[in-house]
């Protein structure tokens, strides 16, 4: 499939249109192809083979997209792009990609200071030079550096969502080796970070020499880079790097305690060891030469005076504290979530249909789904009414077929405009069963104005839920900023709902958000944002997200039963 690769062109292209000053127009349609091509299916190569007219047909894919596509396809490049590209200095791509950094603004950079990618701008932004730029700020210079150092970092680590399946095949691969007693995948996946850098395994095995030798020999390893006594290190293709630690059968807990890290939180239990006179290792809790715990990381935590403590919580952020006064939370789990509050079918951009939706949705083991394609979506097929009104029909035979195995609400997805109204009419809104809200244009602005936009939209008596709250995407946006404990308080007296979406890209909110989500007392739903049906898959990582956010079942909406849950639907809207 070709998508990925024509939808990164598509963003470029529009990228580069914006910089030259041509029509904004073009460069929305160019996005706009590239959002629909990065969600699609079906291979592009495979419509076009059916015609021009067939791409056409696509909304969304307009007859000048149609024709830059099968151009792609026939010569790997589209001369609109390269035209472009000879206009726009090298690396001035990258620029635009930081938030607050506009065609203008990275216009005036180069022309003045010569800013001409990520490393120039860092140097212009650290040095001060950037102040001589019209418009420039001290406050802005500060943001903006900031802003880059996060982006530079971002980019030598991999969301979890791209790496967590893979991980889990790898798993599945080395449980089946000779001599491999037990495996497990730590690090940050067995946190659920949300961005890793490399694969972390345990083995438990009394021949760590045959499990390395078989190791090494991983389908996809292209570079061996280290093999010792017990423990390896290879790459996969892609340059992903993937390390192997071995520990004998008896050491399983301490070995599983040391695999998973935090490093802040392993040095701790090693203080704590320390004041309690012990010592504490990969292969177990020793008091002299005597190993008082190590089979299982409970009874580990036990000789070190501690409760068990889950994974997404061990980063030193003040579990192990609340582990002493044994005041830790009963984090909510994957097994207590009865229905996805956020996915898309093909009635907007999603890729399947609402029946394939719910089908796998059954399989999660779950009593309800809901369906909120975009709005906008919906308005470019046609009669926006008419089309809600033929999926509400669908929706209700879908019903019926699922004999109260499973309720699909028909809901909407609406975008939060700049000024905190929605992009829907106010009817429509009204018929939904349910509505999340979101931001997907006009990031970056500044905190105070995000803030009012965000309030205002959870002020829309139509709105049951703020989606993806950051509208952070990894390799593309960072985080918006706003005052997020007066938004999420607002969410609270208002009785609404937060998102914590767990999307591949997204994972949104960002941990430290979650935080302050979960101390504001404001309703969580979790979401997948899916746009497939194998994208249900995804609320693994919108739980492990509120796992690390310290949230509870009794704060997740979606771990109420339908009848709950619809009844806190009529609620918010009174």
């Amino acid at each position: 499939m070709r998508n990925l690769e024509l939808a990164r062109l598509l963003n470029e292209l529009a990228d580069l249109s914006d910089y030259v000053g041509e029509s904004q127009f073009k460069s929305r349609a160019y996005r706009n192809a590239a959002r629909l091509l990065e969600t699609m299916q079906t291979p592009i190569e495979s419509l076009a083979e059916q015609g021009q007219e067939a791409l056409e047909a696509v909304p969304g894919i307009g007859k000048a997209i149609a024709e830059k596509i099968i151009a792609y396809l026939n010569t790997g490049v589209i001369p609109k792009h390269q035209q472009l590209l000879q206009l726009v200095p090298e690396g001035i791509l990258e620029v635009m990609q930081v938030p607050g950094i506009g065609p203008k603004t990275a216009r005036l950079l180069y022309e003045h200071l010569g800013v001409h990618d990520l490393e120039s701008l860092q140097n212009a932004l650290a040095s001060g030079a950037v102040l001589q730029i019209p418009h420039f700020g001290e406050a802005k210079r500060q943001r903006l550096l900031r802003l880059t150092e996060l982006i530079k970092k971002a980019r030598q680590r991999r969301p979890l969502g791209t790496v967590y399946w893979l991980a889990q095949e790898k798993l599945h691969w080395l449980q089946q080796l000779p001599h491999v007693q037990n495996a497990l995948v730590g690090g940050s996946i067995r946190r659920m970070q949300e961005t890793i850098g490399d694969i972390d395994f345990l083995v438990a095995t009394e021949h760590p020499e045959k499990v390395i030798a078989a190791f090494v020999q991983m389908p996809g390893t292209t570079e061996v880079f280290a093999q010792g006594d017990n423990r390896a290190q290879i790459f996969l293709e892609g340059g992903l790097q993937v390390d192997l630690k071995t520990v004998p059968p008896v050491s399983w807990g301490a070995g599983m305690l040391y695999i998973t890290g935090s490093k802040a939180h392993s040095i701790r239990l090693r203080e704590i060891a320390i004041e309690r006179g012990l010592k504490l290792n990969e292969y177990g809790v020793w008091r002299g030469t005597e190993c008082v715990a190590r089979e299982t990381e409970a009874e580990v935590y036990e000789a070190l005076g501690l409760p068990y403590i889950p994974p997404p919580l061990r980063e030193n952020s003040g579990e192990i504290e609340r582990a002493l006064q044994g005041s830790l939370p009963a984090l909510v789990t994957r097994e207590q979530i009865q229905g996805d509050l956020q996915t898309h079918s093909r009635w907007s951009d999603g890729q399947d249909t609402s029946e394939a939706m719910a089908q796998e949705a059954l399989s999660q083991g779950y009593t309800y789904l809901a369906l909120t394609d975009h709005v906008e979506m919906f308005a470019w097929q046609g009669d926006v009414f008419h089309l809600f009104r033929q999926r509400q029909r669908e929706i209700e035979r879908l019903n019926e077929q699922m004999a109260g195995r499973l309720v699909v609400l028909n809901g909407l997805e609406v975008n939060i405009d700049i000024d905190g109204t929605l992009d829907a009419p106010e009817e429509l809104l009204k018929e939904a069963e349910i509505v999340v809200a979101g931001i997907h244009y006009g990031h970056g602005q500044e905190p105070e104005a995000m803030t009012r936009r965000l309030i205002r939209a959870l002020e829309h008596p139509s709105v049951h839920i703020l989606a993806h709250p950051t509208g952070r995407r990894f390799g593309k946006r960072e985080p918006n900023d706003a005052d997020w404990e007066r938004v999420f308080r607002r969410a609270y007296e208002l009785g609404k709902a937060v998102e914590v979406n767990g999307y591949t890209t997204r994972m949104d909110p960002p941990t430290p958000i979650v935080r302050i989500l979960e101390q504001s007392g404001a309703w969580v739903a979790l979401g997948t944002d899916a746009h497939r049906a194998s994208d249900l898959r995804m609320m693994t990582l919108a739980v492990g997200l509120a796992q690390r956010g310290w949230l509870t079942a009794e704060r997740v909406l979606n771990t109420r039963p339908l009848p709950e849950l619809r009844a806190w639907l009529k609620e918010v809207r009174g």
